[in-house]
């Protein structure tokens, strides 16, 4: 399935969609910020974060249809990484496919932060070949490093 997903951009086009996958149910429940997003708060967000040299915001797209979104925040140290899959397209995974693809675009240190009890998270991570470090304040590392 890794072969049949593709990343793109995110624009501003794409600002109602990634709102309603912010905020589903079980997108919040293993957010780290689970409150629900005003439309103008989000707005602020995205136009913000596809302005940010440092952050790099995509849609991932299965079939022609997106499908998620993978985002990673790169600092000289690492990049961190987090993703959200729409709620119609669980359980394929998608996540899997597009988590890896992004780790694989990446050079140096990778971090996800995940919540103890996001077992779909955890093993999309351990799939990207990330593995458990540490937790802190509630919240688990999972790191690698790419080679070179």
């Amino acid at each position: 399935m890794t072969a049949s997903v593709r990343l793109r951009f995110a624009t501003l086009a794409d600002a109602e969609r990634l709102l309603h996958w912010r905020n589903d149910a079980d997108t919040r429940r293993f957010s780290l910020n689970a409150e629900q997003v005003t439309e103008q708060q989000h707005m602020r967000w995205l136009q913000q974060s596809l302005s940010n040299p440092q952050r790099r915001l995509f849609i991932a797209e299965y079939a022609d249809q997106p499908v998620g979104t993978v985002r990673v925040d790169s600092t000289a140290d690492c990049h961190r990484i987090s993703w959200t899959v729409a709620a119609e397209c669980r359980g394929k995974g998608l996540a899997k496919a597009m988590v890896k693809l992004l780790v694989s675009q990446l050079t140096g240190k990778v971090v996800a932060e995940i919540l103890p009890g996001n077992i779909a998270s955890i093993k999309v991570a351990q799939y990207a070949g990330l593995t458990y470090q540490s937790t802190h304040n509630g919240i688990m590392y999972y790191a690698y490093q790419t080679p070179g």
